[in-house]
């Protein structure tokens, strides 16, 4: 059941538009090229024709200026939380204004009415506070109704708020909030450690008093604190609804900071209040028959953007719990009537991916639309809204916090079009251009803004020249907004977004830099130059994929060796994300007459698409020899190796086979021969696979080698896992709530981990991390090594707080992890480390010795050490990639007993091996030292040292005392 209007409002709001421009406007185009052609007269309509309540003169609707300097209406004033909360003609002010829906509690509901008695309450209150016009607040909380009085009630009294979920972390907070510089601080605690609001405190030196929305025992600050529960508000009347200029600062916003410091932008009242009253109305037809539930916290700017559909009279329903399945959201919008629902492409795919059925399982004859925006909505995912939720429009809107609105959203007039953005935003003159800045349509191109537009930010703060800010959105086209997207507008204004333009590939929604990957080539003497673009991919719609292309040395024969050793090598120097889908030789690359490289003249070779700026390019012909050699028959030299059992790819096959008879002792080499029955070992499996990686680059999972454990098997796992990279963080074990993080072991391996995550008594999912061990080769430090996992780790969870779980080298470095993460104000809610030696960095000289004495088995790790012991005792010798495993885990041995750990104020669950020596075991005093509250539980096993036969913690013997251990102690 559709809830909205028969007649759109678009459709009165057109009426109008036709009064005042004196002819028709029957066409969305013909609309929209009146909003951007008579800017004075289409945004004058607007601002009248939504009796929004402000006051002044609108004669002046825009200054003189381009899209950076012009301002609008320069003689209106109006107050943004007055528009908000006005009582409306029509719509009862017991009508709902909020739900505030949470996990653990009851939802809590407020109508019209009392929220507007609420905000005028604060509003005294903070008044009372010293609360003045031109202050800024920072309010650090959860999305809850609460946090809206507070945020509306200073916005009333001329405040600019700036606002953050609490589990952020102290570092990431003052990160962006000292730049504000704010009067009042205002946190709700939920999911805040005490430390880090000491840090804010201290950090925030312009803070004149704290304000806690919490239950919590009152902090210990060197500012005045209150909570506001507890605060009544001074006696007479309350403050009135004072009318303030239109660029009024209203909400401070920032930049994700990808490029250095977050940006903190400056968004004026009336241009937010504006621009943000079109989209709900004109674009999204919401009005107070509707119920709005957009998926958001208070750190996205569509907090802001829904905030604002109470000036229409919607009733917003908000949330501040976690997502623990596919129907967390789809049973929230059926419980509260939701009509218009907003989400992420990535909460839908992990619907689909479910094989999850809204329809099915809840009524959504309530909901009328969906709206998706935060990443690029791909095709397939219209159709599964279409078959699992209904006949709805799937509206695909983009824009940002950079404008705190819209560039590209839907129209109530329009058809959806699936892959689709319906319509330009009314009054914005965006287009696609190229990098002359000349407009192109049916192409892709650069997403800019030609003309002024009131949602632009007033500026930036700590920006007094504005030349960060002009930096920022106008130095690569003058007088044009330069967004940053790439985008292609069809003749009827319709558009697809295909990412960032900044050169970052985005391959499936990992954003991987080129420079990472030319960086690694340069260990290749083969290549002499390289380019990698992104294709969409011919095999899986809606998909891209990384094609690298390299134009070999004069001499250099391309082949597939060398396409294998370009693919290993950026498996092992960069990432497993890193590696390309397809690789192939090309005799150069485009470059434009100045020199420059052009990607996307390749990427559009690559595709197949018309290349929009050949006539700039030096080298033009070289595109035609990229398409075809990508079009070739075999330009997929990395195509899957090996065809099933009996037919393995030869290659292959003989490079796994002295490695097989090596594990083995020699015996069993045969294609279907079985691992197992020639004798094999669980240990010697693991030894086997370390030796793959080693080898041949490639990471075989323990659980898809023990399906098909022989060496046909193996080949084919070895095939596909070059024909597929592994994710940087696969999934172990699926599950909901927060993850579980372990970490590779000593030669960046999970499959020691196998056996423990199955028998893991949780219902949390648990996450593998996998990070290269060597750069440019070199042995990456521990600290190196944490440093890139926990950026692997945010790419799963974004905040904490995180658990991390380690075996030995990889105990290490979730200790590392942790310190980091703590020293950077974020939570850490679980470390375990199973039977981790403290390095000899960090032990006394008697602890050293003592450890020495102990520890001379490992002397075994050595070369030397094991070819002596292989002439003494007349053993066979060991092939040459055996000594490459040794070698390679000293490498770890030695990066493991340099490092030095920090002290930890964290929880830590040490679990012991009850096999170790006894004088190693009281090496655990260093633990203590750096970790105060270290909690050691034993565990049967020992620790399973490199080529020790006894049985470790984490074999089959023993591994479910450790898991149940474990699944005890995770937090």
């Amino acid at each position: 059941m559709t809830l909205a209007p028969t007649v759109p409002q678009l459709a009165g709001f057109r009426a109008r538009c036709e009064e005042v421009a004196g002819a028709e406007l029957p066409t969305p185009g013909a609309l929209h090229a009146f909003s951007i052609e008579q800017p004075d007269r289409f945004w004058r309509t607007l601002l009248e024709w939504s009796e929004l309540p402000w006051s002044g003169s609108a004669d002046v609707v825009l200054t003189e200026g381009d899209v950076e300097t012009a301002r609008f209406f320069p003689d209106v004033r109006l107050n943004y939380a007055e528009a908000l909360l006005r009582p409306l003609p029509g719509v009862d002010d017991d009508r709902p204004a909020v739900t505030a829906v949470h996990a653990d509690r009851p939802a809590e509901r407020l109508s019209r009415g009392q929220l507007r008695a609420e905000v005028q309450h604060t509003a005294a209150v903070l008044a009372g506070l010293g609360l003045r016009e031109g202050d800024r607040v920072v309010l650090v909380a959860p999305n809850t109704a609460r946090t809206v009085v507070v945020a509306l009630a200073a916005a009333a009294l001329g405040a600019a708020v700036a606002t953050a979920v609490p589990d952020m972390g102290a570092a990431a907070l003052l990160g962006r909030f000292e730049q504000v510089e704010p009067a009042l601080l205002v946190l709700d605690r939920a999911g805040m450690t005490d430390d880090t609001v000491t840090a804010l405190v201290a950090g925030l030196p312009t803070v004149r008093r704290l304000l806690v929305l919490d239950d919590r025992p009152l902090p210990t600050a060197a500012v005045p604190v209150d909570r506001l529960a507890d605060l009544d508000a001074p006696p007479g009347p309350g403050p009135v609804w004072e009318h303030r200029s239109f660029d009024a600062p209203l909400f401070v916003m920032f930049s994700s900071g990808t490029t250095g410091p977050p940006k903190a932008m400056v968004h004026g009242a009336g241009g937010t209040l504006l621009e943000h009253v079109k989209e709900h109305r004109l674009h999204g037809d919401l009005g107070p028959a509707d119920t709005l539930y957009f998926h958001t916290t208070t750190a996205w700017m569509m907090w802001n953007w829904q905030l604002s559909a109470l000036a229409v009279g919607a009733h917003v329903v908000l949330y501040d719990g976690p997502v623990s399945g596919p129907e967390t959201l789809w049973r929230l919008v059926a419980e509260h009537g939701v009509t218009v629902f907003g989400t992420s492409p990535a909460y839908l795919q992990l619907c689909q991916d479910g094989a999850y059925r809204p329809a099915d399982a809840v009524d959504l004859t309530r909901l009328r639309a969906v709206l998706s925006t935060g990443a690029v909505l791909h095709d397939w995912q219209f159709d599964w809204v279409a078959d699992a939720v209904g006949p709805l429009p799937l509206q695909s809107v983009s824009g940002g916090t950079d404008i705190i609105g819209c560039f590209v959203l839907g129209s109530p007039e329009l058809p959806v079009r699936r892959g689709r953005c319906q319509v330009r935003s009314l009054g914005l003159d965006v287009a696609a251009v190229d990098e002359d800045g000349h407009e192109v349509v049916g192409a892709v191109g650069e997403l800019v803004c030609r003309r002024p537009f009131p949602s632009r930010p007033v500026g930036f703060l700590r920006d007094p020249d504005g030349a960060r800010f002009h930096a920022s959105y106008f130095a690569a086209h003058p007088g044009m907004w330069t967004h940053g997207d790439l985008v292609d507008f069809e003749s009827d204004g319709s558009a697809r977004l295909h990412g960032r333009s900044d050169g970052v590939l985005n391959v499936d929604g990992l954003r991987i830099g080129p420079s990472e990957v030319y960086t690694a080539l340069r260990g290749v003497p083969e290549v002499a130059d390289a380019m990698a673009v992104e294709q969409r991919d011919p095999d899986r719609p809606g998909s891209t994929r990384m094609v690298l292309l390299v134009v070999p040395r004069p001499g250099a024969r391309f082949d597939d060796d060398l396409a294998r050793r370009i693919r290993r090598t950026l498996r092992q120097e960069a990432s497993a994300a890193h590696v390309p889908s397809v690789v192939v030789a090309v005799p150069e690359l485009p470059l434009t007459h100045n020199g420059k490289r052009s990607e996307r003249a390749a990427r559009d070779a690559v595709n197949g698409d018309p290349v929009v700026n050949a006539a700039a390019l030096r080298n033009p012909e070289c595109l035609e020899a990229i398409g075809a050699a990508v079009r070739a028959p075999d330009a997929e030299v990395v195509a899957p190796v090996g065809t099933g059992p009996g037919t393995p790819d030869t290659t292959v096959l003989g490079d796994l086979r002295p490695l097989w008879r090596d594990v083995l002792g020699g015996t069993g080499a045969g294609p279907e021969d079985d691992f197992f029955d020639s004798g094999g070992t669980s240990r010697q499996v693991m030894s086997l696979l370390r030796r793959v990686r080693l080898d041949l680059g490639v990471d075989v999972p323990l659980q898809e080698f023990l399906g098909q454990p022989t060496l046909a098997g193996l080949t084919d796992a070895v095939g596909r896992a070059r024909s597929a990279a592994a994710p940087e963080v696969p999934l172990l074990r699926a599950g909901h709530g927060r993850p579980v993080f372990v970490l590779g072991d000593a030669w960046g391996q999970l499959n020691s981990y196998a056996a423990l995550v199955q028998q893991l008594d949780t219902e949390r999912p648990v996450h593998g991390i996998q990070v290269p061990l060597t750069y440019e080769g070199r042995r990456r430090t521990v600290v190196e090594v944490a440093e890139d996992a926990v950026a692997r780790m945010r790419l799963v969870q974004p905040s904490g707080p995180y658990s991390l779980l380690g075996y030995s080298f990889g105990g290490l470095v979730a200790y590392e992890m942790a310190t980091a993460l703590q020293a950077a104000g974020e939570p850490v809610g679980y470390l375990g480390l199973i039977d981790v030696l403290p390095p000899l960095a960090a032990l006394t000289p008697a602890e050293a010795r003592a450890r020495r004495w102990v520890g001379r088995v490992e002397t075994v790790l050595s070369g030397e050490a094991r070819a002596a012991l292989t002439r003494r005792l007349r053993l066979p010798a060991r092939h040459a990639s055996a000594a490459a495993e040794d070698a390679f885990f000293q490498g770890s041995y030695e990066a493991a007993n340099s490092w030095r750990p920090s002290p930890y104020a964290g929880a830590v669950t040490y679990y012991l091996a009850e096999g170790r020596p006894p004088l190693v075991g009281n090496s655990l005093a260093a633990w203590r030292r750096v970790a105060p509250h270290l909690l050691v539980t034993e565990v049967p096993g020992h620790h399973g040292d490199h080529d020790d036969d006894r049985p470790s913690v984490l074999s089959a013997r023993f591994v479910g005392f450790l898991a149940a251990r474990v699944s005890a102690t995770l937090r």
